[in-house]
Protein backbone atom coordinates (compact mmCIF):
# COMPACT_ATOMS: atom_id res chain seq x y z
CA UNK A 1 0.00 0.00 0.00
CA UNK A 2 1.28 3.50 -0.86
CA UNK A 3 1.46 5.90 2.06
CA UNK A 4 0.03 9.39 1.80
CA UNK A 5 3.49 10.97 1.93
CA UNK A 6 4.80 8.68 -0.80
CA UNK A 7 1.76 9.30 -2.96
CA UNK A 8 2.16 13.05 -2.53
CA UNK A 9 5.79 12.90 -3.57
CA UNK A 10 5.00 10.74 -6.57
CA UNK A 11 2.39 13.27 -7.62
CA UNK A 12 4.93 16.07 -7.27
CA UNK A 13 7.60 14.39 -9.35
CA UNK A 14 5.67 12.25 -11.80
CA UNK A 15 4.45 8.67 -11.56
CA UNK A 16 7.36 7.03 -13.33
CA UNK A 17 10.08 7.28 -15.90
CA UNK A 18 10.28 6.42 -19.56
CA UNK A 19 12.59 4.12 -21.46
CA UNK A 20 15.40 5.67 -23.49
CA UNK A 21 16.36 4.09 -26.80
CA UNK A 22 19.44 5.14 -28.74
CA UNK A 23 19.73 3.41 -32.09
CA UNK A 24 22.86 3.56 -34.27
CA UNK A 25 23.67 7.11 -33.21
CA UNK A 26 26.83 8.73 -34.52
CA UNK A 27 28.07 12.24 -33.75
CA UNK A 28 30.95 13.71 -35.72
CA UNK A 29 32.61 17.08 -35.28
CA UNK A 30 34.36 17.46 -38.61
CA UNK A 31 36.73 14.53 -38.99
CA UNK A 32 36.49 13.63 -35.29
CA UNK A 33 33.89 11.00 -34.40
CA UNK A 34 32.84 11.57 -30.79
CA UNK A 35 30.13 8.89 -30.72
CA UNK A 36 30.44 5.96 -33.08
CA UNK A 37 27.34 3.95 -34.12
CA UNK A 38 26.00 3.74 -30.55
CA UNK A 39 23.00 1.56 -29.75
CA UNK A 40 21.64 1.05 -26.23
CA UNK A 41 18.39 0.84 -24.32
CA UNK A 42 17.80 2.24 -20.83
CA UNK A 43 14.73 0.57 -19.27
CA UNK A 44 12.01 2.67 -17.70
CA UNK A 45 12.56 3.42 -14.01
CA UNK A 46 16.20 2.34 -13.94
CA UNK A 47 19.33 4.11 -12.73
CA UNK A 48 21.75 3.93 -15.66
CA UNK A 49 25.35 5.16 -15.69
CA UNK A 50 27.57 6.05 -18.64
CA UNK A 51 31.10 5.65 -17.33
CA UNK A 52 34.31 6.51 -19.10
CA UNK A 53 37.36 8.78 -19.32
CA UNK A 54 37.36 12.32 -20.68
CA UNK A 55 36.82 12.35 -24.43
CA UNK A 56 35.11 8.94 -24.60
CA UNK A 57 31.81 10.40 -25.86
CA UNK A 58 29.65 10.09 -22.76
CA UNK A 59 28.86 13.80 -22.35
CA UNK A 60 28.20 14.18 -26.08
CA UNK A 61 25.75 11.28 -25.80
CA UNK A 62 23.99 12.99 -22.90
CA UNK A 63 23.78 16.27 -24.77
CA UNK A 64 22.18 14.52 -27.74
CA UNK A 65 19.59 12.94 -25.45
CA UNK A 66 18.91 16.36 -23.91
CA UNK A 67 18.51 17.95 -27.34
CA UNK A 68 21.53 20.22 -26.93
CA UNK A 69 23.29 18.46 -29.82
CA UNK A 70 21.85 16.76 -32.89
CA UNK A 71 23.23 13.37 -33.98
CA UNK A 72 24.94 13.08 -37.35
CA UNK A 73 23.09 9.80 -37.84
CA UNK A 74 20.72 7.54 -35.92
CA UNK A 75 17.63 8.04 -33.77
CA UNK A 76 16.81 8.80 -30.14
CA UNK A 77 13.47 7.80 -28.62
CA UNK A 78 12.04 8.56 -25.17
CA UNK A 79 9.03 6.59 -24.00
CA UNK A 80 8.62 5.14 -27.49
CA UNK A 81 8.50 8.57 -29.17
CA UNK A 82 11.19 9.60 -31.64
CA UNK A 83 12.62 12.89 -30.38
CA UNK A 84 15.66 13.05 -32.66
CA UNK A 85 14.60 16.22 -34.48
CA UNK A 86 12.95 18.02 -31.55
CA UNK A 87 14.43 20.88 -29.56
CA UNK A 88 15.53 20.61 -25.95
CA UNK A 89 12.45 22.32 -24.49
CA UNK A 90 10.17 19.94 -26.40
CA UNK A 91 11.61 16.84 -24.74
CA UNK A 92 10.38 15.34 -21.42
CA UNK A 93 13.88 15.70 -20.02
CA UNK A 94 15.61 17.72 -17.32
CA UNK A 95 19.35 17.93 -16.69
CA UNK A 96 21.29 18.44 -13.46
CA UNK A 97 24.78 19.78 -14.12
CA UNK A 98 27.96 19.88 -12.06
CA UNK A 99 27.47 23.64 -11.72
CA UNK A 100 24.24 24.07 -9.78
CA UNK A 101 23.09 27.07 -11.87
CA UNK A 102 20.92 28.42 -9.03
CA UNK A 103 19.74 32.02 -9.02
CA UNK A 104 21.62 33.66 -6.11
CA UNK A 105 19.00 36.38 -5.56
CA UNK A 106 16.12 33.89 -5.21
CA UNK A 107 15.29 31.76 -2.19
CA UNK A 108 15.47 27.98 -2.29
CA UNK A 109 11.68 27.85 -2.68
CA UNK A 110 11.75 30.36 -5.53
CA UNK A 111 14.56 28.51 -7.31
CA UNK A 112 12.63 25.25 -7.21
CA UNK A 113 9.45 26.98 -8.41
CA UNK A 114 11.15 28.82 -11.27
CA UNK A 115 10.53 26.28 -14.03
CA UNK A 116 6.99 25.61 -12.86
CA UNK A 117 6.12 29.31 -13.02
CA UNK A 118 7.57 29.65 -16.53
CA UNK A 119 5.43 26.73 -17.72
CA UNK A 120 2.40 28.10 -15.82
CA UNK A 121 1.94 24.78 -14.04
CA UNK A 122 -0.84 24.22 -11.54
CA UNK A 123 -0.44 23.46 -7.86
CA UNK A 124 2.99 25.08 -7.66
CA UNK A 125 3.21 25.61 -3.85
CA UNK A 126 2.35 21.99 -3.09
CA UNK A 127 4.69 20.59 -5.73
CA UNK A 128 7.55 22.76 -4.51
CA UNK A 129 6.95 21.71 -0.90
CA UNK A 130 6.86 18.03 -1.85
CA UNK A 131 10.01 18.42 -3.96
CA UNK A 132 11.91 20.02 -1.09
CA UNK A 133 10.69 17.35 1.32
CA UNK A 134 11.98 14.71 -1.08
CA UNK A 135 15.51 16.14 -0.88
CA UNK A 136 15.05 16.87 2.84
CA UNK A 137 15.42 20.65 2.54
CA UNK A 138 11.95 21.86 3.46
CA UNK A 139 13.34 23.59 6.56
CA UNK A 140 15.69 25.69 4.41
CA UNK A 141 13.10 26.89 1.88
CA UNK A 142 13.55 30.60 2.73
CA UNK A 143 17.35 30.66 2.54
CA UNK A 144 19.38 31.95 -0.39
CA UNK A 145 21.81 29.60 -2.23
CA UNK A 146 24.80 31.44 -0.76
CA UNK A 147 23.69 30.31 2.71
CA UNK A 148 23.81 26.61 1.77
CA UNK A 149 26.59 24.05 1.57
CA UNK A 150 27.59 22.55 -1.76
CA UNK A 151 25.65 19.38 -1.08
CA UNK A 152 22.54 21.35 -0.15
CA UNK A 153 22.80 23.44 -3.32
CA UNK A 154 23.03 20.25 -5.37
CA UNK A 155 19.86 18.98 -3.69
CA UNK A 156 18.07 22.21 -4.60
CA UNK A 157 19.11 21.76 -8.23
CA UNK A 158 17.82 18.19 -8.09
CA UNK A 159 14.48 19.25 -6.58
CA UNK A 160 14.11 21.95 -9.24
CA UNK A 161 14.54 19.31 -11.96
CA UNK A 162 12.26 16.73 -10.35
CA UNK A 163 9.25 19.00 -9.76
CA UNK A 164 8.99 19.51 -13.53
CA UNK A 165 8.00 15.83 -13.77
CA UNK A 166 10.49 14.77 -16.44
CA UNK A 167 10.22 11.32 -17.97
CA UNK A 168 14.02 11.22 -17.96
CA UNK A 169 16.47 12.89 -15.59
CA UNK A 170 19.99 13.42 -16.92
CA UNK A 171 22.85 13.85 -14.45
CA UNK A 172 26.01 15.35 -15.96
CA UNK A 173 28.86 14.79 -13.46
CA UNK A 174 26.58 16.29 -10.77
CA UNK A 175 28.84 15.53 -7.80
CA UNK A 176 32.16 16.61 -9.30
CA UNK A 177 32.34 19.88 -7.38
CA UNK A 178 31.77 18.30 -3.96
CA UNK A 179 34.43 17.14 -1.53
CA UNK A 180 34.88 13.42 -0.95
CA UNK A 181 32.67 13.13 2.15
CA UNK A 182 29.80 15.11 0.62
CA UNK A 183 30.13 13.22 -2.64
CA UNK A 184 29.67 9.89 -0.87
CA UNK A 185 26.67 11.20 1.05
CA UNK A 186 25.07 12.47 -2.15
CA UNK A 187 25.66 9.16 -3.91
CA UNK A 188 23.44 7.48 -1.33
CA UNK A 189 20.92 10.33 -1.47
CA UNK A 190 20.60 10.20 -5.25
CA UNK A 191 20.02 6.46 -5.16
CA UNK A 192 17.39 6.85 -2.43
CA UNK A 193 15.59 9.56 -4.37
CA UNK A 194 15.66 7.60 -7.64
CA UNK A 195 14.25 4.53 -5.90
CA UNK A 196 11.53 6.57 -4.21
CA UNK A 197 10.30 8.51 -7.25
CA UNK A 198 10.84 5.74 -9.80
CA UNK A 199 12.09 8.02 -12.57
CA UNK A 200 14.63 6.99 -15.19
CA UNK A 201 18.03 8.44 -14.27
CA UNK A 202 20.91 8.56 -16.76
CA UNK A 203 24.10 9.51 -15.00
CA UNK A 204 27.32 10.49 -16.80
CA UNK A 205 30.54 10.22 -14.81
CA UNK A 206 34.22 9.34 -14.96
CA UNK A 207 34.12 8.27 -11.30
CA UNK A 208 34.02 4.48 -10.92
CA UNK A 209 32.77 4.63 -7.34
CA UNK A 210 29.84 6.87 -8.29
CA UNK A 211 28.74 4.56 -11.07
CA UNK A 212 29.09 1.39 -9.02
CA UNK A 213 27.44 2.83 -5.90
CA UNK A 214 24.33 4.21 -7.58
CA UNK A 215 23.60 2.54 -10.91
CA UNK A 216 21.61 -0.60 -11.65
CA UNK A 217 23.38 -0.85 -14.99
CA UNK A 218 26.72 0.62 -16.06
CA UNK A 219 27.90 1.11 -19.63
CA UNK A 220 31.66 1.64 -19.93
CA UNK A 221 32.46 3.88 -22.90
CA UNK A 222 35.73 4.14 -24.78
CA UNK A 223 36.44 5.98 -28.04
CA UNK A 224 32.78 6.64 -28.71
CA UNK A 225 31.63 3.04 -28.26
CA UNK A 226 30.32 0.84 -25.45
CA UNK A 227 33.10 -1.51 -24.35
CA UNK A 228 30.91 -3.46 -21.95
CA UNK A 229 27.55 -3.06 -20.25
CA UNK A 230 26.07 -4.82 -17.23
CA UNK A 231 25.55 -4.65 -13.50
CA UNK A 232 28.38 -3.14 -11.43
CA UNK A 233 29.20 -6.55 -9.94
CA UNK A 234 29.30 -8.22 -13.36
CA UNK A 235 31.62 -5.60 -14.86
CA UNK A 236 33.95 -5.70 -11.88
CA UNK A 237 34.11 -9.44 -11.39
CA UNK A 238 34.12 -10.40 -15.05
CA UNK A 239 35.55 -7.67 -17.32
CA UNK A 240 35.58 -8.63 -20.99
CA UNK A 241 38.29 -6.24 -22.24
CA UNK A 242 41.56 -4.97 -20.83
CA UNK A 243 40.20 -1.42 -20.94
CA UNK A 244 37.28 -2.32 -18.65
CA UNK A 245 39.56 -4.37 -16.38
CA UNK A 246 41.87 -1.40 -15.88
CA UNK A 247 39.32 1.43 -15.87
CA UNK A 248 36.82 -0.13 -13.46
CA UNK A 249 39.06 -0.66 -10.46
CA UNK A 250 42.55 -2.14 -10.74
CA UNK A 251 43.62 -5.40 -12.31
CA UNK A 252 46.75 -7.50 -12.48
CA UNK A 253 47.13 -8.62 -16.09
CA UNK A 254 49.87 -10.87 -17.42
CA UNK A 255 50.36 -12.22 -20.93
CA UNK A 256 50.27 -15.95 -21.64
CA UNK A 257 49.38 -18.59 -24.21
CA UNK A 258 46.66 -21.24 -23.96
CA UNK A 259 48.38 -24.64 -24.04
CA UNK A 260 45.65 -27.04 -22.92
CA UNK A 261 41.92 -27.45 -22.38
CA UNK A 262 40.84 -29.41 -19.32
CA UNK A 263 37.33 -29.97 -20.65
CA UNK A 264 36.00 -32.11 -17.82
CA UNK A 265 37.05 -29.50 -15.26
CA UNK A 266 35.99 -26.56 -17.44
CA UNK A 267 39.46 -25.04 -17.27
CA UNK A 268 42.13 -23.70 -19.59
CA UNK A 269 45.82 -24.24 -18.95
CA UNK A 270 47.81 -21.10 -19.77
CA UNK A 271 51.58 -20.90 -19.97
CA UNK A 272 52.87 -17.71 -18.31
CA UNK A 273 56.63 -17.69 -18.85
CA UNK A 274 56.95 -21.33 -17.88
CA UNK A 275 54.34 -21.30 -15.11
CA UNK A 276 51.02 -23.10 -15.58
CA UNK A 277 48.06 -20.91 -14.64
CA UNK A 278 44.48 -22.21 -14.72
CA UNK A 279 41.58 -20.09 -15.99
CA UNK A 280 37.90 -21.12 -15.84
CA UNK A 281 36.74 -21.46 -19.42
CA UNK A 282 33.49 -19.69 -18.57
CA UNK A 283 35.52 -16.66 -17.45
CA UNK A 284 37.69 -16.49 -20.58
CA UNK A 285 36.98 -14.32 -23.61
CA UNK A 286 38.99 -16.64 -25.83
CA UNK A 287 40.06 -20.24 -25.44
CA UNK A 288 43.14 -20.42 -27.67
CA UNK A 289 46.20 -18.42 -28.60
CA UNK A 290 47.37 -15.25 -26.85
CA UNK A 291 45.48 -14.33 -23.70
CA UNK A 292 45.78 -11.98 -20.76
CA UNK A 293 45.38 -13.70 -17.41
CA UNK A 294 43.77 -11.35 -14.90
CA UNK A 295 43.03 -11.15 -11.18
CA UNK A 296 41.95 -8.26 -8.96
CA UNK A 297 44.46 -7.10 -6.28
CA UNK A 298 42.12 -7.91 -3.38
CA UNK A 299 41.76 -11.49 -4.65
CA UNK A 300 45.51 -12.08 -4.36
CA UNK A 301 47.51 -12.89 -1.24
CA UNK A 302 51.17 -13.05 -0.37
CA UNK A 303 52.91 -16.34 0.42
CA UNK A 304 55.88 -15.69 2.70
CA UNK A 305 58.71 -18.14 3.34
CA UNK A 306 57.62 -21.76 3.05
CA UNK A 307 53.91 -20.90 3.29
CA UNK A 308 52.02 -23.24 0.95
CA UNK A 309 49.21 -22.22 -1.42
CA UNK A 310 45.70 -23.44 -0.77
CA UNK A 311 43.88 -26.08 -2.77
CA UNK A 312 42.70 -24.68 -6.10
CA UNK A 313 45.01 -21.66 -6.15
CA UNK A 314 47.21 -20.28 -8.91
CA UNK A 315 50.73 -19.24 -7.91
CA UNK A 316 53.22 -16.84 -9.51
CA UNK A 317 56.65 -15.83 -8.31
CA UNK A 318 58.89 -15.49 -6.54
CA UNK A 319 58.82 -11.72 -6.44
CA UNK A 320 60.11 -8.88 -4.27
CA UNK A 321 57.93 -6.44 -2.32
CA UNK A 322 58.86 -2.97 -3.60
CA UNK A 323 56.28 -0.82 -1.82
CA UNK A 324 53.95 -1.05 1.19
CA UNK A 325 51.14 1.49 1.70
CA UNK A 326 48.96 1.44 4.81
CA UNK A 327 45.43 2.53 3.79
CA UNK A 328 43.56 2.05 7.09
CA UNK A 329 41.21 -0.82 6.26
CA UNK A 330 43.82 -2.44 4.02
CA UNK A 331 47.50 -2.51 3.18
CA UNK A 332 48.50 -2.24 -0.45
CA UNK A 333 51.60 -4.02 -1.69
CA UNK A 334 53.54 -3.69 -4.91
CA UNK A 335 55.39 -6.87 -5.87
CA UNK A 336 57.92 -7.03 -8.69
CA UNK A 337 58.11 -10.43 -10.39
CA UNK A 338 61.05 -10.84 -12.75
CA UNK A 339 59.94 -11.05 -16.37
CA UNK A 340 56.26 -10.42 -15.54
CA UNK A 341 56.17 -6.90 -14.12
CA UNK A 342 54.61 -5.34 -11.03
CA UNK A 343 51.54 -6.77 -9.29
CA UNK A 344 49.26 -5.06 -6.77
CA UNK A 345 47.98 -6.93 -3.74
CA UNK A 346 45.41 -5.53 -1.29
CA UNK A 347 45.41 -7.22 2.12
CA UNK A 348 42.67 -6.40 4.63
CA UNK A 349 44.00 -5.29 8.00
CA UNK A 350 42.58 -7.77 10.51
CA UNK A 351 43.37 -7.69 14.25
CA UNK A 352 46.41 -5.47 13.69
CA UNK A 353 48.33 -8.15 11.80
CA UNK A 354 51.94 -7.48 10.87
CA UNK A 355 52.71 -6.25 7.37
CA UNK A 356 55.26 -7.75 5.01
CA UNK A 357 58.31 -5.50 4.76
CA UNK A 358 59.74 -3.91 1.63
CA UNK A 359 62.44 -6.14 0.20
CA UNK A 360 60.77 -9.38 1.29
CA UNK A 361 60.67 -12.28 -1.14
CA UNK A 362 57.14 -13.56 -1.64
CA UNK A 363 54.96 -15.53 -4.01
CA UNK A 364 51.50 -14.53 -5.24
CA UNK A 365 48.51 -16.85 -4.79
CA UNK A 366 44.88 -16.50 -5.75
CA UNK A 367 41.91 -18.80 -6.33
CA UNK A 368 41.48 -20.23 -9.79
CA UNK A 369 37.79 -19.28 -9.58
CA UNK A 370 38.73 -15.59 -9.33
CA UNK A 371 40.85 -15.68 -12.49
CA UNK A 372 39.61 -14.22 -15.77
CA UNK A 373 41.03 -14.41 -19.29
CA UNK A 374 41.03 -11.63 -21.89
CA UNK A 375 41.97 -11.44 -25.54
CA UNK A 376 45.71 -10.77 -25.58
CA UNK A 377 45.83 -9.99 -29.31
CA UNK A 378 43.05 -7.40 -28.98
CA UNK A 379 44.79 -5.70 -26.06
CA UNK A 380 48.01 -5.50 -28.07
CA UNK A 381 46.23 -4.01 -31.09
CA UNK A 382 44.37 -1.43 -28.99
CA UNK A 383 47.43 -0.55 -26.91
CA UNK A 384 45.44 -0.77 -23.67
CA UNK A 385 48.05 -3.02 -22.02
CA UNK A 386 51.83 -2.92 -22.34
CA UNK A 387 52.85 -6.31 -23.71
CA UNK A 388 56.48 -5.50 -24.46
CA UNK A 389 57.55 -8.18 -21.98
CA UNK A 390 55.26 -10.84 -23.42
CA UNK A 391 56.98 -14.23 -23.65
Amino acid sequence: MTTTASASRADATGSGGAALEIERVTKAFGAFVAVDDLTLTVPSGSFFALLGPSGCGKTTTLRMVAGLEQPSAGTISIGGRDVTGTRAHQRPVNTVFQSYALFPHLTVRENVAFGLKRSRASGIPGRVADGLDLVELGHLADRKPGQLSGGQQQRVALARALVNRPALLLLDEPLGALDLKLRRQMQLELKRIQTEVGLTFVHVTHDQEEAMTMADTVAVMNRGRIEQMGSPAELYELPRTSFVANFLGQSNLVAGTVTERLTKRGLLGVDVRGTRVLVPQARAVRTEGAVLVGARPEKMRLLVGDQAPGRGENVLGPGVVTDVSFMGVSTQYQVEVAGLGTFGVFAQNLLGGATVAVGSTVRLAWAVDFTFGLDGAQARDEGTVDLDDEP
